[in-house]
This record gives C-alpha cells, structure tokens and sequence, in this order.
C-alpha cells in the first residue's frame, strides 16, 4: 500500500496531515474519558454509563446537525481552505479544554466537545470530497485502505501513549499536545494542490439547506445509480455506539477503579480497536477483492465479525483476552466502514461528493448516538457488562441481516 503514496504526491501530503491530527485526537479522546470518570466520582446526577453515552452522542450529534450544511459548502468552497481553517478552529477548542477542572465544568467539557466535533465535519466534508482528486482513479481502494490503515495505527499507538500520558503529565498536557498536531495538520495542507470546486448548476440557497434540498440531489444520484444500500451500511453499524460505551464502562469499573487509573485500560482497548481497524480491510481486499460484489461480501462478513467478537467480550475476566476480542470484532467494524465507503465512491459523480459524504455521516451518527445513550441507559440500570453487550450484539444481528437483504435487492452496483 505504501506504493499510493510514492505514485500520489499530493495523496502524500493529505494523508500525513491525516495522520498527524489522528494521533493527536486518539491521546485527547483518551485524556477527556479519563476526566469524564474522575470528575464523575460516582456522585453527578447520571450514571457512569449515561455520561460516557453522553460523551459519545456529543462527538456525533453535531455531525448530524451541521453536515447538511457542511456537505455542499464543502462542494462549492475551496476544500484547502475549508481544512486549514477547521483545523486552526480545533487548536483553539482544544486548548480552552485546559479550564475544564472540577465536576462543575462537565457542561463546559461537553460543549467544548460538540464544538471540537462540529467543525470536524467541515474538515472531513472536504477531505472526502478532496480525497479522489489527489489519487489516481486506479489507487483509489488502496488509498482507501491505507487511509484506514493509518487511522487504525494512530489509534492504536496514540490511545496507548494516551492512556501511559494521562497519568505521566495529566490531561492538560494532553490537550496541548492535540492542539499542536491540529497546527500541524494546517500547515502540511497549506500547500496542498487542489482542482477547482466543480461548479454547481444551483446556487447555494440557505432554504434549500435548511430543507435539506441541495443534499436531496445528491440523494437522488446515489438511487440512480442503486447505491443507496452502500451509503446506508455505516447507519446500520450504529450498535458500535453501544460497543463503545460498553468498553468505557468495562474500562472504568471491571478493568480499572475510576478517574485517571482506568486511563492504561481504556488506551488497551482503543489500541486493540485500532489494530483491528487496521487489519479488517487488509485481509478483506486480499481474501474478496475491490470489486463491487466483493466489497458487498466484506460488509456483511463484517457484521457478523463484530457480533461474535463482543460476544466473546462479555465472558472476558481478564485485560489481555477483552482486548483480542475488541480486535476481532473490529476487523469487521472496519471492513464495514471501508468497504461501504469505497463501493459509493467509486460511482458517485465528483459534484455530489460532499452531499453524499455529509448525508452518509447525518444518517450514520444519529444511528451511533442513539443506540449510545439506549446502551449507557440499559448499563446504568442493569450494572451488568456482560447483559448490556449482548442486547448490542443482538441489535447488530437484527440490522446486519437486514442491510444483506436489502443489498440482495440493490441496483447494478449492489
């Protein structure tokens, strides 16, 4: 794979801004968990559970609120322009985390969070919509693929530095260290070679945003071309919400004792989640191929990796065994992810990209956050890990099979 970057300069330089901000988002993400549980103290007005759910909802819900917005700006505005100016956006939210000291300041760490979040999904509006346009049509799996490589590898190694550096220079040092590789990430892009934006046949109108019209053409493109099912498929892997909080709580009251000390279990368990990440969609292209039946093959094989995987989790009394199981079930996470992503992109018309993106991302992160907070809640009122994984385990059998069916029935790219 790592012959995508030697034959893609400007991929090159795209993909080394990704990284750098990727590491540094995995050591921040571990750093405000870890706040979340000592400032908690098992005294605040909601269970442990419904926090970290809460936590969870709010990097997504924001999603679902600006992507509307974000997916055509994203494909009318310079997309270089719209990265750098969301990364030096984040730096700033990043370090205003530093106030944030004493159980009085969750609503401040929680809107700081949805903040952070929300100019997010400008940045990965025009990533995705950038990303065919820096690679050659014929890389474009394999830049795919590295890309998720690459996420998965900084998650696994800035989760596990994370949770080492929480107790090593505390949480505000973490915080620093993020804002720094959001800086970083802006300068790499800076020189950034980028096409013009296509330019749209419809002007930008912001009654067609709030009614959600511009992105109802990109819509409308997706079903004619019958890839509606691959725009879908990361919806119904919304149960991966539950799945993380279920390793938050596991991290926090089976495998650590609260606050900071539960930092090295949760670094485990996000690492293990990003070398399976990382291995998913390498052995998925090996053993099934890029084409489109393939990739259609790799998504519902991922479902049921990921159910037995968190099935074997709940049994689990131990760190080392818990974390091979958050890593196989992963593997097919992951496959589900990129393979979805990979199936859409490769038939979608470059003008609707962003649309797409932003109307893949609304769907999918109301998914992941709901069935959060329904997982928090059943946790909190169960106090059983065990019982709370398997009811998501038996929500991803129910909407893994029913995504095959309706795949089976899909157009010409199904």
């Amino acid at each position: 794979m790592i012959g995508v970057l030697r034959r893609n300069p400007e991929f090159k330089r795209l993909w080394l801004a990704q990284i750098v901000s990727y590491g540094g988002d995995w050591l921040s993400h571990i750093a405000v968990l870890s706040l979340i549980g000592r400032l908690s103290g098992g005294e605040a007005a909601f269970g442990v559970g419904v926090l970290y759910a809460a936590e969870l909802a709010l990097r997504f819900l924001p999603v679902t609120v600006l992507g509307p917005l974000a997916g055509p700006v994203a494909d009318r505005v310079p997309r270089r322009f719209m990265m750098i100016t969301a990364d030096v956006v984040r730096a700033v939210v990043v370090l205003a985390l530093l106030f944030v000291r004493d159980a009085d300041d969750l609503p401040l760490l929680y809107a700081l969070i949805a903040a952070q979040m929300g100019t997010g999904i400008f940045f990965e509006s025009a990533r995705s919509g950038a990303m065919p346009n820096t690679v050659d049509r014929a890389d474009l799996h394999e830049a795919y693929a590295l890309t998720a490589a690459s996420w998965s590898i900084m998650l696994a190694v800035g989760a596990l530095v994370g949770g080492v550096l929480v107790e090593a220079i505390g949480t505000n040092g973490v915080f620093v260290a993020d804002a720094a590789t959001y800086l970083l990430s802006a300068a790499l892009i800076v020189g950034l070679r980028l096409p013009p934006v296509p330019v749209q046949e419809q002007p930008f109108r912001w009654i067609e945003i709030l009614t959600l019209a511009d992105m109802r053409r990109g819509l409308a493109h997706v079903r004619e071309l019958g890839l509606l099912h691959a725009v879908l498929a990361k919806t119904f892997w919304g149960p991966v919400g539950g799945f993380l909080v279920v390793i938050a709580v596991a991290a926090n009251d089976r495998f650590g004792d609260g606050g900071e000390s539960a930092a090295f279990a949760l670094g485990v368990f996000y690492a293990a989640r990003g070398v399976g990440t990382g291995l998913g969609p390498v052995l998925g292209r090996k053993l099934f191929g890029s084409g489109d039946a393939g990739l259609r093959t790799q998504i519902s094989l991922g479902f049921a990796v990921a159910s037995v995987g968190y099935a074997a989790f709940a049994f689990t009394d131990h760190i080392v065994p818990a974390a091979a199981c958050v890593a196989f079930a992963h593997m097919g996470g992951s496959s589900i992810w990129i393979a979805s992503t990979t199936l859409w992109q490769k038939h979608v018309d470059d003008a609707f990209r962003g649309r797409i993106f932003a109307f893949e991302f609304l769907v999918m992160t109301f998914s992941f956050s709901t069935l959060g907070l329904l997982t928090g809640w059943l946790y909190d009122f169960t106090l059983d890990v065990p019982v709370t994984t398997w009811a998501v385990c038996g929500a991803v059998v129910v909407l893994g099979g029913s995504w095959h069916l309706i795949a089976a029935r899909a157009g010409p790219h199904g």
